[in-house]
């Protein structure tokens, strides 16, 4: 489970890439919707505009440390 700090230092590191490198992300791929609980994100989009699969490498490709993994809805 590690630390008991490091879920306050997880929700810090994901709120910092949040506001400065996600954030471009979404005004770029004009992503209709980005919500996240903890460490759960839904992502809102037009599949006329985007391409999921680009979106998702350009979440990979944010920082090595973190993966991002791809469920969508049927």
């Amino acid at each position: 489970m590690g630390a008991p700090t490091s879920s306050i230092l997880s929700e810090i590191n994901l709120q910092f890439l949040e506001n400065t490198k996600i954030f471009n992300i979404l005004k770029e791929e004009k992503i209709i919707g980005y919500f996240r609980y903890m460490d759960d994100i839904i992502i809102i989009y037009n599949e006329n505009i985007n391409d999921v699969n680009q979106d998702l490498k350009s979440f990979n490709d944010i920082t090595p440390s973190l993966k991002f993994t791809l469920e969508q809805e049927e």
